[in-house]
């Protein structure tokens, strides 16, 4: 299987062209419920309706269908709740729960999932995980507090998320993470210190007794009715695992006594000399207090608001993969996981929706990870660009033109904008797409020339599915006049594996910058600020 790459396009079309147990983990972070909307990775107006043609047939499904989809007892209730469905969490849950078993398909045996929610569906999510995953795989609920506190009127802050952990099987690969020692905790039990440094006391056996244990140096276990457990951890240290294993009870006792590893007390018992530095820390707990969210002046804050943390998936991929093995985002945003999965040794694949995260994720792997990933655009059909609404058909049409969609709201005529390098400066082209049936007019055409006008550009583009004789000639008289440049593209043209803008204009198109750290919508700005006063 192709790994370390990014793949554009819905992940539940995607996914079903992947093979059987071929990824070793995966990390989800999809859009989250929050009332009447699906909070996008990238929320800023150039993305955020990118997947909406993804959730189009939960939009029109009424509740028997879903309750039938969801197979889930629990939600079969006579609740108006459940049966208006007002807050379309069934439709949520139906969305997730299809692109839920194509992980659970792909996933290997000893493979894990992690999927990264918040309270507004987490334990509906949780539901649906066990029926998918099974009851007995479940592993933790893990809570981060990703804020240090939120000012919620009348109610308790919520200054956390959710991150549902599930192996496949109970074979599943597990590497323990550690953290520090609390100070209050290191002050009262090590207590000790000498040349080596701080240490703690601990007793040198274990409980029951066994009968073969050996007396060592007046002392035997079976008087205290327990055994010898000697620390493998530092005789390995000492003289390596495979000269270990040759070791008797009495010989590991005396090879720890001579490094001074062994303390007699007055009693005549030997205690073992446990020592901070050569300690791994406190084995992993559930709730995750340690790892803060990206400040505004954080290094690796991109911008946008739904970014994870380096160090939250550091955590997790650490824990549940090896060096080498796959790592799966199906909803990749900004990409932190596959930065985290380069920087550790593991291979990955990258999914998302939205073309402009795609290239933010491309750009992002070649500044910090210097590599460079292809992305693998989803191959679309004329049936398909029927069923996208108006936005992201635009979306869609200006990144194989390579202009910057113009996002919602009024844009006068003019749905993206791109770049042109002319012999002493750079001229902006400018894109209008339309996702008529009917033809487009040469009415349009003279509207789109005004908008060009306005913009003192000679370079335009119209894309739709058909455009009428007198269009062609309008655009056509244009050209003769030396007016304008105005091309007339029709979307099935578009579909075409071999098209190329640059080549169809003879313009020469610089390629948009998606870098994340351009901020590229005002929306942004105002989130960021509104985060910085919380």
């Amino acid at each position: 299987m192709e790994k370390n790459k990014i793949i554009q396009g819905d992940c539940l079309r995607v996914l079903k062209n992947f093979p059987q147990e071929s990824i070793d983990l995966i990390y989800l972070d999809p859009p989250f419920f929050s009332q009447k909307d699906y909070d996008m990775p990238f929320s800023d107006k150039k993305s955020v309706a990118a997947f909406k043609d993804s959730t189009k047939a939960y939009e029109e499904m009424d509740v028997d269908n879903i309750n039938k989809s969801l197979n889930i007892r629990l939600i079969h209730s006579d609740n108006d709740f459940w049966k208006r469905d007002e807050a379309g969490l069934l439709r949520y849950l139906a969305y997730m729960k299809d692109r839920l078993k194509e992980c659970h398909r792909v996933l290997k045996k000893t493979g894990s999932i992690y999927v990264h929610c918040d309270w507004h569906a987490s334990h509906y999510l949780k539901i649906v995980m066990d029926e998918i995953f099974g009851y007995g795989n479940f592993k933790n609920d893990i809570t981060w507090k990703r804020t240090y506190s939120h000012n919620d009127p009348r109610q308790y802050g919520r200054n956390s998320d959710k991150i549902l952990f599930y192996s496949k099987t109970d074979r599943y690969v597990w590497n323990t993470q550690y953290t520090d020692y609390e100070k209050s905790y290191i002050k009262n039990f090590f207590r000790y210190k000498d040349k080596r440094g701080i240490y703690r006391l601990v007793v040198l056996t274990g409980p029951k007794i066994n009968p073969n244990d050996p007396t060592w140096k007046g002392y035997n276990p079976k008087q205290s009715k327990r055994s010898w457990s000697v620390p493998k951890r530092i005789i390995n240290k000492l003289v390596g695992e495979t000269e270990a294993k040759k070791l008797s009870i009495t010989q590991k006792l005396d090879l720890l006594y001579k490094n001074d590893y062994i303390e007699i007390s007055k009693n005549n018992i030997p205690n073992f000399k446990q020592y901070l530095d050569e300690m791994d820390g406190v084995p992993l707990q559930e709730i995750w207090t340690d790892i803060p969210n990206i400040s505004s002046q954080s290094a690796e804050r991109l911008g946008y608001p739904t970014q994870k943390p380096e160090a939250l998936l550091d955590r997790v991929i650490k824990a549940s993969s090896d060096s080498g093995d796959i790592v799966l985002d199906p909803f990749c945003g900004c990409g932190t996981a596959l930065v985290v999965a380069a920087r550790l040794k593991r291979n990955f694949i990258g999914i998302d929706i939205s073309p402009i995260a795609c290239k933010v994720m491309k750009e992002r792997l070649r500044k910090v990870n210097g590599i460079n990933i292809p992305i693998i655009q989803t191959d679309y059909t004329l049936e398909d660009t029927d069923k996208m609404d108006w936005y992201e058909f635009q979306q869609w049409a200006c990144n194989i033109l390579l202009a910057v969609p113009s996002g919602k709201g009024a844009d006068r005529g003019i749905d993206g904008e791109g770049e042109v390098k002319e012999k002493d400066k750079i001229v902006p082209f400018l894109v209008q797409s339309k996702k008529w049936k009917s033809m487009v007019g040469d009415d349009r055409v003279r509207a789109f020339k005004g908008a060009m006008d306005n913009k003192e550009t000679p370079y335009g583009i119209i894309v739709a599915n058909r455009f009428s004789p007198q269009a062609i000639k309008q655009a056509n008289d244009y050209h003769t006049k030396n007016q304008a440049t105005i091309h007339l593209i029709e979307t099935e043209e578009l579909l075409s594996k071999n098209f190329d803008v640059k080549e169809k204009t003879k313009w020469n198109i610089l390629t948009p910058d998606y870098s994340p750290w351009k901020k590229q919508d005002s929306d942004l700005t105002k989130w960021q600020n509104e985060e910085v006063k919380k």
